[in-house]
């Protein structure tokens, strides 16, 4: 392949995936009949979750990318089976079923059937995704025409079956809404409200049943004898504003059709019911908007509906069973949780929120809500009972929580509306911090790549530590039973006991007089103290309830001592200062330590690390130990009977060795080596040989790096993780297939090692930190469930989130030129459909804005769980600064009633004093009904209250300017505002009164300027709302502005970034990604011959010239944000960028033309290799496509991809069998090794 020089190729990560789930299904997806899970389809995404019954906690077991966007998913179990299966409709033309493989923890494919072309259009099917409640048939429709039936049954074998599909196709008709029905053992039958658009005029419908209605309650029942489809319309007609079914459990049956503030109960075989809903205070109408049933014991059911406001009802069925029929229906109010996309009721007495925006939730349920209903509304068989029924008998006031705990949360970005990279700094570290900070759904949310850190103890100690170990004194022991604590600058040892208190030990038997060098369990009741002077063996034998104490001691030759050392329970190893090297290992019989007769002495330099194989299981003694010597190397030394203490294998480092690790993974054992120039490697040890490969290194901090081991949280001390130590802590860990290395957030540590104690719920680290003896876990607190913090282990990001009072659109970063003095971030909210209790801000031209954050008269906390009060076509607005040094809200400027903020920037004029003023865009409907427009301008300067600190900034308000349009967008121009508005573009300076307008340019072929982006010197880019983006060149001498080169398509955009003079990125709403260049000699004519450009005819209603298109990728999200820089301090510098869903994606430069054409043809391999063709699937030859989109249609949706590879896919390629691997790797010159490590590499260039 020919790569251009003047290319741009990148490689596209997602960091975060979209967290905007559209669905969630329970179910027995494992097949054990006591554990349910939850199955979460995110547009790109399916995610399993699994309950803790024990925390009441969510546990993700795996997540996959389905390259695929996924319309509706269902679930759906053999008959006489305990596992259900997942259905799946997308984009890709095909009806997908998986099975969730335990063996291997995640999503095989079962059957990919065809039904249509890829794409959506309004008559595909899939839209609406059914399966019926006793599993014999799936029914897929379309919002147009369109249902195909596909009955579902067992083989031979006990194996699923479907069936061709059975369609069924009604012209002019369009489906609102579709639910399956419990029909028992008949036929199945699937409901549906529809539109019949042929039969519609331009009048108003009015909602009397008598009246002529278009909306048309349609059944399909599929005949099984017949094995067709019967399509039935019921005679009874259906109001307008029907929107809503809800399918009763038999023996009761038929649906309830909800419609605005009641419901109709058709049973289709006796007269109808008529059910009132209760109505929110202050509000017109309820609107049911989801709902969910769960089947109890003994054929009782719980059915709860959500309204549009998140009001949850509950719904109680009277059957007769005399008479067979429902006689009446009563519905009450149950509680209020935000509005969700689907709820999930789990038989352990759980229900999961899969909320529209913001966290997802999961409650517990404390009561059934079968008491203290204060409003309970009851059926009525006629029509206008319901409907004229007095307002005041069905209002109701919300309520806190009664019913529903809430017991967790699951962290969630959507909706990202902006986001920006910070780089800020902590007391914990003297390395600064790279946070993401987003604004996503009423919340600042900062995310910083890293653990946080649950700190449970902290104590002062005595001495002045320097090492800390953790030990049982029995092999069998589940809990640690003594802490160690080093002292160097003391020369002592400190013993503590473990138990309800932590208090010194006595009688350990340790050497206290000698600072600890090394602890060790070992054999079955030992344990080993290593110091200066020599080894202590302390053999614990329990006599009845006694416990007898046995020590023997090991000592140097004289004028030697001991600096180095590292053990397990079967082995343990020495260095000492002459250079030489003493192995020992333990007598099974009776624990003592046996010495190998003879030792080794290292050449090169004094022995500064060593390690031997971490392991507790006896069985797996450590074939190899490794010595770090000051020489700057490594040395490989066999610990075989045939050749023991040999060096086999020796390997140079960049710097001297501080700490060695060994810890297995798997069948693997890797080396990890801390370096004294802060570096951190790791490498894989063949067993056999001992040769070192497969290396990795990372940069961790500017202090030398020290090791430790420690147990992954939640893995009952089964796996292996390290902890290192440098400026900041770091946490290693094996995840998805790669080792990660995370930071530990709001930590500092000089020292740490592993823990284990029941009474912090198993594997926690204690540490030292300054002269304190700390205690700690890994990940946010489970005390508290809204706390502001949140992460896990398994995450990369760490989220801390600030409440903010609106939806905010966009953030301004505070340019402030001091570092010290620069810490604000001002925040634009706006929210349409609302009224806000708060007054109006009182703006005195030259006066401070107060600090008044909120009005303590209004109950905050109440508006943030029921929300405002509701006015259509009202917008409430406010700007709000933050202050991320101080992480809390200093000040908040409140705009009128009905007045919308558009657009801000900060801006330093030419003729003022340096000083630094934000610009506020508005536009207000007036009370004489026209709409106006304004610019207020405030100055950033020091308090001059009495009240407030010496130098802390304050908002002072200058100026209000009247404008003649919408000002939708401004940047700073060479010290002067420039907006766009409508297709001009304006000038505006400072004055004393108002703002002055310097120049107006328009752009013809403009309609509608939505976003500027200032380029350097005279250029600017802009970007109307539908005609994409143009250069635009400032003329000086004629104080205009002019088009110099156009887009060569049309594109809606949603955000840009200028990557340099010549280059930008942007994104559409549609989910594309592109950058474009303008051309090398235009860009210079442009420069120095502006006069040859300035004249030249604009060409095709555009202008002179057009951009260089050079990258075109679709994420599937739409873009709402890029940022330059790096998450990783030292790193090269990459894009970020966000997505309205929640998506955090990178786009890494790749430098090299090797670089580019290995990834193109990795890429084409997995493409290859995951194959959307399923009828040819072979196994052994193929990984799993599991919804059967091809991956280059997928990522050329709307344009075809150039210049951008899927990191996604790539990463892809830890899945494939060794055997596949390999045979990919032979294709590419390379070995699997190496195409790992160029994976790993790439990624860690920015990011993680």
């Amino acid at each position: 392949m020919l790569i251009d020089n003047e290319s741009l190729y990148l490689y596209n990560v997602t960091l975060k995936r979209p967290s905007y789930a559209i669905s969630s299904v329970t179910g027995h997806f494992s097949g054990t009949k006591k554990v349910q899970e939850i199955c979460i389809a995110t547009s790109l995404t399916i995610e399993l979750w699994r309950p803790n019954i024990d925390t009441g906690k969510l546990d993700k077991i795996c997540v996959h990318n389905v390259f695929s966007v996924i319309q509706s998913l269902e679930k759906i179990r053999l008959m006489g089976s305990q596992k259900d299966y997942l259905v799946i409709t997308s984009d890709s033309g095909k009806l997908a079923i998986l099975q969730y493989d335990t063996g291997r923890n995640r999503f095989i494919t079962m059957f990919q059937e065809p039904h249509s072309k890829t794409g959506f259009r309004r008559n595909t099917p899939g839209a609406y995704l059914l399966t019926d409640p006793q599993n014999r048939a799936i029914l897929i429709g379309a919002l147009e025409r369109n249902k195909l039936i596909y009955k579902v049954h067992s083989d031979d074998k006990g194996g699923m079956q479907i069936s061709s599909p059975l369609e069924s196709q009604t012209r002019h008709t369009i489906t609102l809404a579709m639910c399956a029905l419990d029909t028992g053992y008949e036929n199945p039958v699937f409901v549906a409200i529809e539109a019949d658009y042929g039969a519609l005029d331009s009048k108003e419908h009015s909602i009397d049943p008598q009246a002529h209605q278009s909306l048309l309650l349609t059944s399909y029942e599929l005949d099984q004898g017949l094995n067709h489809v019967v399509r039935r319309v019921v005679n009874n007609k259906l109001p307008m504003t029907a929107t809503h079914l809800i399918p009763l459990p038999s023996p009761a049956g038929g649906v309830l059709i909800c419609c605005e503030s009641y419901a109709i109960y058709e049973p289709f075989e006796y007269k109808r019911l008529y059910l009132p809903f209760p109505i929110r205070q202050d509000r017109e109408n309820t609107v049911i908007i989801n709902h969910v049933s769960q089947k109890f014991k003994k054929s009782n059911y719980l059915i709860l509906a959500q309204t549009q406001l998140g009001d949850c009802l509950k719904f109680s069925l009277h059957y007769n069973d005399e008479r067979e029929q429902l006689d009446d229906i009563t519905v009450s109010y149950f509680d209020t949780i935000p509005v969700s996309n689907s709820l999930n009721i789990l038989r352990s007495g759980f229900l999961f929120a899969n909320t529209a925006h913001g966290n997802k939730l999961f409650y517990q349920f404390e009561k059934l809500g079968e008491e203290g209903n204060d409003l309970t509304l009851r059926c009525s068989d006629h029509y206008e009972q319901v409907t004229t029924i007095d307002h005041s008998k069905r209002d109701f006031k919300p309520k806190g929580l009664e019913n529903l705990a809430l017991v967790d949360v699951m962290d969630s970005l959507n909706p990202v509306t902006d986001a920006t990279l910070l780089e800020t700094r902590t007391s914990e570290s003297p390395d600064p911090l790279i946070n993401l900070f987003t604004l996503s759904s009423r919340f600042i949310k900062i995310l910083t790549h890293g653990m946080p850190v649950n700190q449970l103890v902290t104590s002062p100690l005595p001495i002045h530590p320097s090492l800390i170990f953790a030990t049982k004194k029995f092999n069998n022991s589940v809990n640690d039973d003594y802490l160690v604590i080093s002292s160097e600058l003391s020369s002592q040892t400190l013993v503590l006991s473990i138990g309800e208190v932590v208090e010194e030990v006595s009688d350990s038997e340790f050497v206290t007089d000698q600072p600890a060098i090394h602890v060790q369990q070992t054999g079955n009741s030992s344990i080993v103290q290593v110091f200066s002077n020599g080894i202590r063996s302390i053999r614990h034998i329990r006599n009845g309830d006694e416990e007898i104490k046995k020590t023997t001691d090991w000592y140097p030759p004289a004028g030697i001592s001991v600096t180095k050392a590292s053990g397990n329970s079967t082995q343990l190893i020495i260095g000492m200062s002459n250079r030489e090297v003493c192995y020992f290992e333990i007598d099974p019989v009776d624990d003592q330590l046996v010495e190998y007769q003879e030792r080794l002495e290292v050449s090169g330099g004094s022995i500064s690390s060593l390690a031997i194989l971490s392991s507790k299981d006896p069985e797996q003694r450590s074939a190899h130990a490794i010595i770090g010597s000051s020489d700057e190397t490594i040395q490989v030394v066999s610990l075989k009977r045939h050749n023991c203490l040999s060096v086999v294998a020796l390997q140079a480092l960049s710097s001297k060795s501080t700490s060695i690790l060994m810890l297995r993974h798997e069948d693997s054992i890797y080396v990890h080596i801390g370096m004294e120039n802060g570096l951190y490697v790791c490498t894989m040890i063949d067993e056999v040989s001992g040769k070192l490969s497969d290396t990795r290194i990372k940069f961790l901090g500017s202090k030398s790096v020290r090791l430790s081991p420690i147990k992954v949280p939640g893995s009952a001390g089964e796996e292996d993780g390290i902890l290192a130590l440098s400026s900041r802590p770091w946490y290693g860990y094996f995840a998805e297939g790669r080792f990660k290395l995370s930071p530990l957030i709001n930590c500092s540590l000089t020292h740490g090692t592993s823990f284990y104690a029941e009474d912090i719920s198993g594997e926690g680290i204690v540490g030292i930190s300054e002269n304190n003896l700390v205690i700690l876990t890994i990940g946010s607190s489970d005390d508290d469930a809204s706390d502001d913090t949140r992460g896990d282990f398994k995450d990369d990001f760490t989220s801390r989130e600030v409440k903010l009072r609106y939806l905010p659109k966009k953030m301004i970063i505070e340019s402030n030129s001091e570092e010290n003095n620069r810490s604000w971030i001002y925040v634009l909210e706006s929210e349409n459909g609302i009224r806000a209790p708060f007054g109006p801000t009182k703006l005195v031209e030259g006066e401070e804005i107060t600090d008044n954050v909120d009005d303590k008269a209004i109950d905050q906390d109440y508006y943030d769980v029921f929300g405002y009060e509701h006015k259509n076509g009202s917008w409430a607005s406010c700007i709000q600064v933050f202050d991320y040094k101080l992480n809390k809200i200093v000040k908040t400027v409140e705009f009128f009633n009905d007045e919308r903020i558009l657009s801000s920037c900060e801006i330093k004029f030419n003729s003022s004093d340096n000083s630094s003023y934000l610009i506020v865009g508005t536009t207000r409907n007036s009370l004489d009904k026209n709409i106006r427009h304004y610019l207020y301008t405030f100055k950033v300067t020091s308090s001059r209250n009495s009240h407030s600190q010496k130098g802390q900034k304050t908002l002072l308000f200058i100026h209000k300017t009247e404008s003649e349009f919408a000002p939708f967008a401004m940047i700073e121009f060479n010290n002067r505002l420039l907006i766009g508005t409508k297709n001009l573009l304006r000038l505006y300076d400072i004055g004393h009164k108002q703002l002055l307008r310097k120049a107006s340019s328009s752009i013809d072929y403009f309609e509608n300027i939505i976003k500027l982006t200032y380029m350097g010197g005279n250029r600017i880019m802009a970007a109307d709302a539908n005609i994409s983006s143009t250069f635009v060149k400032y003329d000086q001498v004629e104080n205009q502005f002019f088009p110099l080169a156009d887009d060569i398509m049309k594109r809606k955009i949603t955000s840009m970034c200028s990557l340099d003079y010549d280059t930008i990125v942007g994104g559409d709403k549609f989910g594309n990604i592109f950058v474009s260049r303008i051309p090398e000699v235009l860009s210079k004519q442009a420069d120095q011959d502006w006069g040859l450009i300035r004249h030249q005819d604009s060409y095709l209603n555009g202008a002179v010239s057009r951009l260089k298109n050079l990258c075109e990728f679709y994420s599937g999200d739409i873009p709402t944000s890029f940022s330059k820089g790096s998450l990783i301090l030292g790193s090269e510098e990459s894009i970020f960028y966000t997505g309205l869903m929640g998506t955090v994606g990178a786009l890494i430069p790749l430098v090299t033309k090797s670089e580019v054409q290995f990834f193109i043809e990795l890429e084409a391999e997995l493409r290859g290799y995951f194959d959307y063709n399923f009828d040819n699937f072979d196994e052994q030859k193929n990984g799993y496509n599991l919804l059967g989109k091809d991956h280059l249609k997928h990522r050329s949706y709307y344009n075809p991809v150039k210049n951008v590879i899927d990191g996604d896919l790539i990463e892809r390629f830890s899945e494939v069998s060794y055997n596949n691997k390999i045979r990919i790797a032979n294709k590419l010159d390379r070995t699997p090794k190496d195409i790992d490590k160029k994976i790993s590499e790439i990624r860690n260039r920015s990011a993680f």
